[in-house]
């Protein structure tokens, strides 16, 4: 068989969307990435903090940074990471795996296994803060936010929703809209696929990783050294996405991420096998406590964690806190108190050049 001719007859590289089922071509070209557009509704983008560093480490912690955000429960979604917006601040997307799985067949069956998979709104250039990026195409409108996130609603409720986010001024790109809006203006939104060589978002990570796409012919002429770099680049990626399904599956190793990145030596003093919950309502709640507490804490600096314990009953997270005075700790509660929590301080002691306290936060703050 002439492998020229089976390359031939594959998709070129483009921009596609889904449409009742079916993969359509809205532009193509011959060298380049190939992205395929599905619905904003069918995805939640959030812009989330992720103060880690490191992609494997801000990836594992992800999950329990958004879970008390999403209806449904971790097992039944495909979380993925995106860019960073702002100053450890970056965009995620929260998909149900059926709709992953049916999108996933459809591009496989036409011959679009390797392309990316982004939500429409991200299309969109983020806005200036205080404003939205929108659009309006079949009966429905997109909209980028100035967090980098997006959603997508029907025509008929825009306004009302519109209204409910504060009436900000709206950047409008493509067609007019159907509508009068009040503090509107034209966008010039420049070549879209320019920014599709680097989307915001590209779904296909983790267990719905892309496969690697088949090099073209003219590619292969490049040579050995290039495959050679091809092939290592695989690998490394391949290595990368296997570290991250591990750190994601082990909740222990999550819970020493968390605190090791975010409030760097702090000793793990806790038995954090005992410490994880074992029921279901306790594995939903300690993460994201934690998280949320460690996110809040970061900023703060000069904190150091002496204790680490959860109460499954009452879903009690107490942390032990040393600073170096009781300043320190002050900032500690009020930094937590910033971030939607509802710290309650405990016994205090000082000495120069030392303070310790317990904190403790309630599950319900969640």
């Amino acid at each position: 068989m002439n492998s020229d001719a089976a390359d031939s007859t594959a998709p070129t590289g483009g921009v596609y969307t889904l449409s009742s089922g079916v993969a359509v071509a809205l532009e193509r070209w011959d060298v380049g990435p190939t992205t395929v557009l599905v619905p904003t509704e069918d995805v939640l983008l959030l812009a989330v903090d992720l103060p880690i560093a490191g992609r494997a480490q801000r990836f594992a912690a992800l999950p329990f940074a958004i879970e008390d955000r999403i209806a449904d429960p971790l097992d039944a979604v495909h979380v993925a990471l995106g860019v960073e917006v702002a100053p450890q601040s970056f965009v995620a997307g929260v998909v149900r795996h059926d709709i992953m799985l049916g999108w996933i067949a459809t591009l496989d069956a036409a011959g679009l296994g390797h392309a990316a998979i982004v939500p429409d709104a991200l299309l969109l250039p983020v806005p200036a803060p205080g404003s939205w990026s929108v659009e309006s195409a079949a009966g429905r409108v997109i909209v980028r936010t100035d967090s980098g996130s997006g959603f997508a609603v029907p025509v008929e409720r825009f306004l009302m929703v519109w209204a409910a986010g504060g009436s900000l001024p709206c950047v409008t790109y493509g067609a007019p809209l159907p509508f009068d809006l009040p503090m509107s203006s034209i966008g010039d939104a420049g070549i879209a696929s320019q920014r599709l060589l680097a989307p915001g978002l590209d779904l296909r990570q983790g267990r719905y990783a892309a496969p690697a796409r088949p090099i073209p012919a003219a590619l292969r002429r490049l040579g050995i050294v290039l495959a050679a770099g091809l092939l290592a680049h695989t690998a490394i990626a391949a290595a990368d996405t296997l570290k991250l399904r591990g750190i994601a599956a082990n909740r222990r190793t999550t819970a020493e991420v968390l605190v090791r990145q975010m409030l760097p030596g702090t000793p793990l003093t806790a038995d954090l096998d005992r410490l994880l919950p074992s029921g279901s309502a306790g594995r939903g709640r300690f993460l994201p406590l934690l998280t949320r507490a460690a996110v809040a804490l970061t900023p703060v600096g000069g904190l150091t964690l002496t204790k680490l314990s959860y109460t499954d009953g009452d879903g009690a997270l107490t942390l032990g806190v040393e600073a170096a005075d009781i300043g320190g700790l002050q900032r500690a509660q009020s930094a937590l108190v910033s971030a939607g929590l509802s710290p309650v301080s405990g016994a205090a002691t000082a000495a120069p050049g030392r303070a310790d306290g317990d904190i403790v936060i309630h599950g319900a703050a969640l």
